[in-house]
């Protein structure tokens, strides 16, 4: 008996182990990834010539990185800034978040809009930067930096023309650095999302209620849905009303409850399943389905 029971233990223990040894090992990735995606910006950021900011015009003054930024104007390089899903938002009400920026442009890549105009504006200013970074190849290099889920790939494959950077529509989809060619002188380097420093967290709620919403985590990886809706909806009530075509009047409590009983996401008891519709909600938003 005794031996069973010692075998046991020490199975269990082993376990416990091994459960400790993974969580160990989780961290320590999240830790490593931390500080290797800022390290891949700045490694972009000094290898180029030009830099395009991706931005979601969405959330303009969000998604900016003011660090990247830093660096951009530190190492003297050039800066475009993209800003990306601009079908999803009246110019109207963000000119004055945009006053500021310059050079910019306006894109959609699922209306394939401003495309020309941002390659043209890339051609422009490559032809007056009288030293490249690249002297092996006497060729412009341009660096696509941004936060998680702006679009950076998708910017890059619209303006190839084909498919050459993987895109998905969760954060975090590409992994290191990416090359393609634009033109016989130019050539694009996409890069991971990358969270500021000090906006970075796995613990701060309301940070990461932030990052939810601008879809650097994903609705899939978010431990409080419903908080990040309320956020969403505080900020913007009159859009979900109008996409899902409920009256929440701005209560996110409303929306989520009208909202899973009209698409039977419920529990037992008829009770509606909250966080499978916020979830929902969250997904649509990312998505880019829902306009501001």
């Amino acid at each position: 008996m005794s031996i069973m029971y010692g075998y046991s233990h020490g199975k269990k223990h082993a376990s416990s182990m091994t459960s400790r040894g993974r969580k160990s090992k989780k961290l320590e990735n999240i830790s490593k990834h931390k500080k290797k995606y800022p390290l891949l910006a700045e490694m972009i950021v000094k290898m180029s010539d030009i830099i395009l900011e991706v931005l979601d015009s969405r959330a303009i003054k969000e998604t900016r990185n003011p660090e990247i930024e830093e660096l951009i104007k530190k190492e003297n390089k050039k800066i475009i800034y993209v800003l990306n899903k601009a079908d999803l938002v009246d110019y109207k009400t963000i000119s004055g978040e945009v006053a500021n920026l310059s050079p910019k442009v306006f894109v959609s890549c699922v209306k394939r809009s401003g495309i020309k105009e941002l390659r043209d504006k890339i051609k422009i200013i490559s032809t007056q930067i009288k030293e490249f970074s690249d002297k092996r190849f006497n060729r412009v290099t341009v660096g696509v930096v941004g936060y998680p889920n702006t679009g950076k790939s998708s910017v890059i494959n619209i303006l190839i023309g084909k498919k050459v950077a993987g895109t998905a529509p969760e954060a975090g989809y590409t992994k290191g650095i990416q090359k393609a060619k634009l033109t016989t002188g130019i050539v694009l380097l996409d890069s991971p999302g990358i969270i500021p420093n000090k906006e970075y967290s796995t613990s701060d709620s309301k940070l990461m209620s932030q990052q939810t919403k601008l879809g650097a985590r994903s609705y899939n990886q978010t431990k409080d849905p419903g908080t990040v809706v309320s956020a969403i909806v505080k900020e913007y009530p009159l859009v979900f009303d109008k996409f899902y075509k409920v009256s929440s009047k701005g209560d996110a409590e409303i929306l989520i409850e009208k909202l899973g009983r009209q698409k039977g996401f419920l529990k037992k008891g008829n009770e509606v399943n909250e966080d499978r519709t916020a979830r929902f909600i969250l997904r649509d938003w990312q998505e880019g389905k829902i306009r501001r």
